[in-house]
């Protein structure tokens, strides 16, 4: 799934979260639209859901409609999925790595502020994509298993719906705390009055769609399946939610699986892992799937209409900018810094443009020069992170750092000391370190490896450090705790279903 330019993605028209829920059980047909072109298959006339679920062409049209609307959503331009609208502004604005731009648009500024409230687009488009991709998964869950076809086709679509639905409830829990916990189809007026469940339910429901997963999908794909969900996505999300709750045994049985699977590894050059062409690479553990078609292409479109310099006049708004605390954080021979980050750009005409640093990290300049459409993926797993999550639990399970922690830390900095096949004098292989010093060069080397990857809000609030990094990092920015250890959960939705109570503080 790969997107297209907007000039503005949030849409003041959103369906609200019941209406939706509602919606997506009846409105089947969304499903003619699949994550990946080879799968779009031509619409059933007069679609109700007594003749719709007899096939395994409609099993497979289920399970990616719930993959679309990770992505493009309705393959509309006025719509967006859960990794199309603002997941990576909303992790990088409200943390140590980002901040609003010149344009001062107002959700952007509240969020880099930390003054963002219930009405907040941001938060509220990620509320509703996830639970719109879960009702769609919760819809396949219940349906495909009446369906007569192979049954190992049949368990491998359950296995892509438990990881997409588990995959969801786990942003949601993250992100809002307790949230209300649907696993069957809602079709009546019921979601307008349901409450809250709490997290620890949560998380059982998410490990309970991860292991379902783990068990049923296969080790990879071939063909025009490539990009779904794999054995490999579900052990490392796994890995990921132990990770959340400090569960470091479990963290080091999955991330040992992922490594002895044998067919992960990183790529020689960082620059390399952005490339399109590189889109589903050796590293790529899970990503959300966008291709360059119609009103679906994404990455390269929305990443650079937020973060590259309106200087460029290539459909950029500078919307966010990265601080000059993670820019200046990175040795400036350290691959990552030079190819996340830039500060000047030559035009065909020998012209150069200077600007202050902007997120250049999606733009593969080659396969798209004008900066527009790209088709870029999200990235949900790299293998880096994977090294990462083990080097860090063996750490925290031993008291200390082990060998096997040191090797895995070591591959990544290894494979950032180099570029265009040449090994540089810097970043040598971490030694000797006691558990603190092995424990926060885990944390500084995550945020060197993810920038802008929709991951360091939530390691700052893991690590019990979002106050003290973003307090240092930005002037004039009170962050208050627990308040911003959780975002509010949307007005819009409280004013429909006044039993979802608020978080505290907002």
């Amino acid at each position: 799934m790969k997107l297209a330019h907007k000039s503005y993605r949030t849409n003041p028209y959103h369906s609200r979260l019941s209406s939706a829920i509602i919606a997506c059980g009846l409105l089947l047909f969304i499903l003619i639209f699949a994550c990946k072109d080879a799968l779009v298959e031509n619409p059933k006339s007069a679609l109700t859901p007594g003749n719709f679920y007899i096939t395994a062409s409609d099993a497979q049209l289920a399970v990616n409609a719930a993959y679309d609307h990770m992505g493009s959503g309705l393959n509309n331009s006025n719509f967006g999925g859960v990794y199309f609208n603002s997941y990576y502004s909303l992790q990088a604005l409200a943390s140590d790595n980002g901040k609003a731009g010149p344009q001062n648009e107002p959700n952007t500024v509240q969020l880099d502020l930390f003054r963002h409230d219930p009405s907040n687009t941001f938060t509220t488009d990620i509320w509703e994509d996830c639970y719109k991709t879960i009702s769609l998964a919760n819809i396949a869950i219940e349906r495909i298993p009446d369906i007569d076809m192979d049954e190992q086709l049949k368990n491998r679509f359950l296995g892509e719906v438990h990881f997409i639905r588990g995959l969801m409830y786990f942003e949601l829990v993250r992100l809002f705390g307790a949230v209300p916990l649907l696993t069957t189809p809602t079709i009546d007026l019921s979601i307008l009055t349901i409450e809250r469940t709490s997290a620890d339910e949560v998380y059982l429901q998410i490990l309970a769609d991860m292991e379902i997963a783990e068990l049923t999908l296969p080790f990879q794909y071939t063909g025009a399946d490539i990009g779904r969900a794999t054995k490999g996505a579900a052990v490392a999300y796994l890995a990921r939610v132990y990770m959340t709750l400090e569960n470091w045994a479990e963290v080091v049985d999955k991330t040992n699986t992922v490594i002895g699977f044998g067919f992960y590894q990183l790529m020689e050059d960082y620059a390399d892992v952005f490339k399109i062409q590189n889109n589903n690479g050796p590293e790529v553990v899970f990503a959300t799937q966008f291709t360059l078609n119609n009103d679906a292409i994404w990455e390269t479109s929305q990443f650079n209409v937020r973060t590259l310099p309106l200087a460029l006049n290539r459909n950029s708004l500078s919307w966010e900018l990265p601080t000059l605390d993670v820019y200046r954080a990175f040795d400036i021979m350290d691959r990552r810094w030079e190819v996340t980050f830039q500060t000047s750009f030559e035009e065909n005409d020998g012209t150069v443009v200077n600007f202050e640093p902007h997120i250049f990290k999606y733009w593969d300049q080659v396969a798209e020069p004008s900066a527009s459409s790209g088709g870029n993926d999200f990235f949900n797993m790299r293998y880096s992170d994977v090294l990462l999550m083990h080097a860090e639990a063996l750490n925290e399970m031993h008291a200390g750092p082990t060998a096997e922690a040191y090797i895995a830390v070591n591959k990544v900095r290894q494979r950032a000391r180099f570029a265009d096949g040449t090994e540089r004098n810097t970043l040598p292989d971490l030694e000797g370190l006691s558990f603190q010093e092995f424990r926060e060069a885990i944390w500084q080397e995550r945020r060197f490896e993810f920038v802008w990857e929709g991951q360091r809000w939530f390691d700052l609030v893991r690590q019990d450090r979002l106050k003290s990094r973003v307090e240092e990092a930005k002037d004039d920015v009170t962050v208050e705790i627990p308040k911003h250890n959780l975002f509010p959960i949307p007005q819009r939705e409280r004013n429909i279903n006044p039993n979802l109570t608020q978080n505290p503080g907002y």
